[in-house]
This record gives C-alpha cells, sequence and structure tokens, in this order.
C-alpha cells in the first residue's frame, strides 16, 4: 500500500481500492486520489491485492481483510487516526470492500471502516460466471454464494453510499441501486448516489481532485464519522 499523510496529527484516514475485474491495474495508477483528498484533510491509504488469475477471489477478499486489519493497527504510525477511518473502492474494489466488511450479525469489529463509498462495483458474481474473462478470473459455480454482498449484505454498523454512473449499463446501475435498498432493508444506512452522464470509467473523473463530487462526498462521510 502507499500512504499519503495527512499534514494535521490525528487525521481521518481513508483507504481506497482499484478496480480492474479483479485481474488487472494497481495502486500507481490510481495515486491522484490522494491529490484530491489529501488536502480535504485525509491521510490516503491506496492499497493493492494481488490479481487473478494469480489467485483466486477468495484469497483476494481474505487479502482485503487483512489489509484493514493492519491500517487500523498501524494507522497512527502516520499520525492517523484508527478510529476514523473509511474506505472507497471503484468497480472491483468497491466489491472487494464489500465483501470484505463483517456479515450482518458478526461480532463488531474495530478495523471495520466507519462508511465506505462504493463506486460501480458488481455485488452479485453470477453473472461473472457467464462473461469471457471469467478464463482468468476463475470463478466457480460454488464461490458465487459466498463471495457475493448482494446475498450476504454487511454489517449495518458500516453506513454505505452507492454510486453510480447515469450512462453506465442499466444492469450495472441496477447493482447499485438494488444492493443500496437489500441493505437498507436489513437495518443498515444505505443510499444510493446516480451521477448523470458519467460511465463506468470516466465516473472516476469525479476523484481527480478536491473540489471534484466524489471527493467532497468521501470527505463529507469521513468527517460524519470521526
Amino acid at each position: 500500500m502507499d500512504v499519503f499523510p495527512a499534514p494535521a496529527a490525528g487525521a481521518p484516514v481513508h483507504v481506497f481500492l482499484h478496480g480492474g475485474y479483479w485481474r488487472g491495474r494497481d495502486k500507481s495508477d490510481y495515486s491522484y486520489v490522494a491529490d484530491a483528498l489529501v488536502p480535504l484533510g485525509l491521510t490516503t491509504v491506496v492499497m493493492n491485492y494481488d490479481l487473478c488469475p494469480a489467485v483466486e477471489l477468495p484469497a483476494i477478499v481474505r487479502q482485503v481483510r487483512d489489509g484493514l486489519q493492519w491500517i487500523h493497527a498501524h494507522a497512527r504510525d502516520w499520525g492517523g487516526d484508527p478510529a476514523a477511518i473509511t474506505a472507497s473502492g471503484h468497480s472491483a474494489g468497491a466489491h472487494l470492500i464489500a465483501a470484505a466488511l463483517p456479515s450482518a450479525g458478526d461480532a463488531p469489529a474495530a478495523w471495520a471502516p466507519r462508511a465506505a463509498v462504493l463506486v460501480s462495483g458488481i455485488y452479485e458474481l453470477e453473472p461473472v460466471l457467464s462473461v469471457s474473462v471469467n478464463q482468468e478470473i476463475r470463478l466457480r459455480a460454488e464461490q458465487v454464494d459466498e463471495l457475493s454482498p448482494m446475498r450476504h449484505p454487511p454489517t449495518p454498523a458500516v453506513p454505505l453510499v452507492l454510486v453510480a454512473g447515469g450512462a453506465e449499463p442499466s444492469s450495472w446501475v441496477k447493482q447499485s441501486h438494488d444492493f443500496a435498498k437489500i441493505c437498507t432493508a436489513g437495518g443498515g444506512s444505505a443510499i444510493y448516489v446516480e451521477m448523470p452522464g458519467a460511465h463506468h470509467y470516466s465516473i472516476m473523473n469525479a476523484l481527480e481532485h478536491a473540489h471534484a463530487p466524489l471527493a467532497r462526498l468521501i470527505a463529507a462521510y469521513a468527517q460524519a464519522y470521526t
């Protein structure tokens, strides 16, 4: 992981997880997220994970959970506040955060982010079985239930914002909308936010600088849950 400390001691910590269909991209591609969030007072951590097909999805989810636990344990090393950690992710990164969070009914976890902003995520994995890139992802039918946050909503203790672009395919938009409804029905706090005109890739333009909409949304949640 790359850590970009905020100037102030005891700053809130924000963890970002990249997308790439679990098989591509790298944390170095997303260092610009820190350009947006550090000026807003957030120590920013851009975290990596091993990629398919070198590993399978269950291993990646465990890595993300381990990473969140490690960040909670070491936040003070960078002047961050371990009680004020939030997270966000794009596409596969959004899925991984949702899947790594404790499920509803699990015991409270001190390491869990105080809130999460999930952008253009995949929360029901059954459709992945039929896409061509599954030759690399190697998702198996018997893994779908365990790895689908739609079927195992995260703990209501972590408020969620589900963000999708208005120009994304309707199936992607529906995943975010439906996941917000399921989380709310389970007693959690989850809202759906649609960004007009944004598609699956351009939506990340809204996290390029401190005045961008996603940056402000993340900062607002970080401040609300410190």
